[in-house]
């Protein structure tokens, strides 16, 4: 009875045993693979992955970054201030919010959803870096 409910259970890999793209070495399971991969719904699964890292990432700089834009804006409110204090003070905190953004979603993207076959659960495993 056990092996007939491993057979027939669909057991969904995680991200961690699923095989990307480059460690296949087998011309027919690459053609599945690549099938799969191509599919329209594989495609959209990737583009909801990258809305939801670019949002992960923007509240994690913002989370990060906030006491800068703080003092910008205090400097803005300050009467008698110059604009040029205001743009001075900004620029530390959109360029942290930057690097956080940009190189957060390029690597996150990369080790979680590049070259993988997403499965259902895929959102919570991209939101929390694999841990589901």
């Amino acid at each position: 009875m056990p092996f007939f409910v491993a057979i027939c259970s669909p057991v969904m890999p995680s991200i961690s045993q699923s095989k990307r793209l480059n460690e296949i070495k087998s011309d027919f399971e690459r053609g599945i693979f690549l099938a799969v991969y191509n599919s329209r719904k594989q495609k959209l699964q990737r583009f909801f992955a990258v809305v939801i890292l670019s949002m992960k990432h923007i509240l994690r700089g913002l989370l990060f970054s906030w006491p800068l834009y703080l003092l910008a804006l205090a400097s803005y409110a300050v009467p008698g201030a110059s604009g040029g204090l205001f743009l001075l003070l900004l620029l530390p905190a959109i360029y942290i919010s930057w690097v956080i953004l940009s190189k957060g979603i390029k690597e996150d993207y990369k080790n979680l959803v590049e070259g993988y076959i997403l499965f259902s659960g895929y959102l919570g495993r991209v939101l929390l870096h694999g841990k589901i």
